[in-house]
Parts: C-alpha cells; structure tokens; sequence
C-alpha cells in the first residue's frame, strides 16, 4: 500500500493556515471590515499591522452591542475583561452611518488617530453594533508584555 506523507515542514504551515481562517472566522463580516481598514490607514502611514485578539475583540463587540442598544457613546472600563500581561491599553468608540464612515472620523479626530497610529500597540479587537441605520464601532488596543 502507497502512503502519501506531507514533508514535516508543510504539516505545521498548514495547521497555521487553518488556525488563521478560524481566527477570522470568529469575527463578523463588519469587525473584519473594521478591522481591515484600521489596519490599511496604519499602513497608509508607513506603520505595521496589528494582531487581531480574540480577547480585545470580545471585550469590543460586547461594548458595541452595549453603546447600540442603551445608544449612548461612552468609553468602557478600559481594563474591565482585560486578562494578562499588558504594558499600554487604548479604545476609540463612535458611531455613524457606515463602518467606513466611522474610521474616516477616527482618522480625523487627533485623539482616535492617535489610537490607531500608536506604535507600542501590537493587538487590537474591534466591535461593531447596528441600531437602525446607526453603527457603534470600537476598537480596543493593546500592548501585551
């Protein structure tokens, strides 16, 4: 009997190639959208991506389900869920008509652009919510140790 082996090295990249798509399947399509654009103005501005975490984006789309159904904009308790070893933890919370429309007024906003461009970050979660035809969108940062 003929037995195919993959080489030793092609097992451990495809197990991280599934570990990836079941990584981003655990966001909706509106956190990946979030999540992406975030990213693209990080590297509009020569900066590198940042991780996703399963952690910062469960504390995000919880606070974003909050914000939509009590529709009020107010930041967390920012360590409140946080487990772990961290150096540094940020959040940028808004809401408007689209998620797209919602990381353009981060990036114009000094302070939530200054979130998005920190360089000690290396994880983010992001959270979105819809209430009518409002989106709550937030993004919660962090430097793990």
């Amino acid at each position: 009997m003929t037995r195919l082996s993959l080489p030793r090295l092609a097992k451990p990249a495809l197990v991280l190639v599934a570990l990836s798509f079941a990584l981003s399947a655990c966001m909706s399509a509106d956190q990946q959208t979030a999540f992406d654009l975030l990213n693209r103005d990080r590297n509009a501005n020569r900066l590198g991506s940042l991780g996703d975490s399963q952690m910062l984006g469960d504390k995000a789309q919880n606070w974003a389900q909050y914000l939509a159904k009590t529709n009020v904009l107010k930041h967390s308790t920012l360590t409140a869920g946080i487990t772990g070893c961290w150096r540094a933890i940020g959040e940028n919370v808004g809401y408007g008509p689209s998620v797209s429309a919602v990381e353009k007024a981060y990036m114009n906003s000094a302070p939530h652009r200054a979130n998005i461009l920190n360089t000690s970050y290396d994880k983010v979660g992001t959270g979105v919510a819809w209430t009518g035809t409002r989106v709550y969108v937030v993004q919660v940062f962090l430097n793990a140790c």
